[in-house]
């Protein structure tokens, strides 16, 4: 007789012989509401919201912008942002060049500007690819853009898809009405600064906003 077999038979017996329980039926979570019975979801009550670190962030950044997970962000086009230049800050570890074979047991204070740092390099590609090519957009397709650089029509349609892709690709939701709205009012913030290309620049700035929120880069 084989091994595996031999062993389920004997855990088989043992159950028998000291009467094992049987299973309890799954108990369905509390903040889950039951399929067709429209109920708010409820809160979390442990309040244990975590970082996700340098390998968690690049991944989800890199999957929310249909990116690479190298080219979200590279120093000098070489050296990874998340794995290389700010892995400690960015609550990795570092065992041959620093000595830090433990992550540090809170957020530093160069932290947020890692973040930052990532997030605008990733948006800043995913422009990129989306302008250079718009037959193959993944965020910014169909935005048209005016004689000096302007969003033609900031209220079209084209631009609240790109702000609805956002937010499901990024954070797995729709965004509010007021959220909508806030991006939108950002294009125009954006053009009176005087900048010379406003409408990449609102793409730019609109996703950096959605990726860089602590809805993001929590969970």
């Amino acid at each position: 007789m084989r091994p595996d077999s031999l062993r389920v038979l004997l855990l088989s017996a043992a159950c028998t012989l000291t009467a094992c329980p049987a299973p309890t039926p799954s108990v369905p979570d509390a903040g889950t509401p039951d399929s067709g019975t429209p109920t708010e979801v409820t809160r979390s009550s442990r309040n244990n919201l975590r970082f996700k670190g340098p390998e968690r962030l690049a991944l989800d950044f890199a999957t929310a912008l249909s990116l690479p997970v190298e080219q979200v962000c590279n120093e000098l086009g070489q050296y990874p942002c998340t794995t290389y230049v700010h892995t400690v800050a960015l609550g990795g570890v570092e065992p041959y060049g620093l000595g830090f074979y433990e992550p540090l047991p809170f957020t530093g204070v160069t932290t947020p500007i890692a973040v930052d740092r990532v997030a605008l390099a990733a948006c800043g590609q995913r422009v990129t690819l989306d302008t250079t090519t718009p037959s193959t957009a993944v965020i910014f397709g169909g935005i048209g853009l005016d004689a000096q650089g302007r969003l033609a029509n900031r209220e079209g349609e084209p631009v609240k898809n790109a702000i609805t892709a956002l937010y499901q690709r990024a954070l797995l939701r729709d965004p509010t009405e007021a959220e909508v709205g806030t991006l939108v009012q950002l294009a125009t913030d954006i053009e009176s600064t005087g900048s010379t290309a406003p409408g990449r620049d609102w793409m730019k700035a609109a996703c950096f906003a959605v990726l860089s929120s602590a809805e993001s880069v929590f969970f």
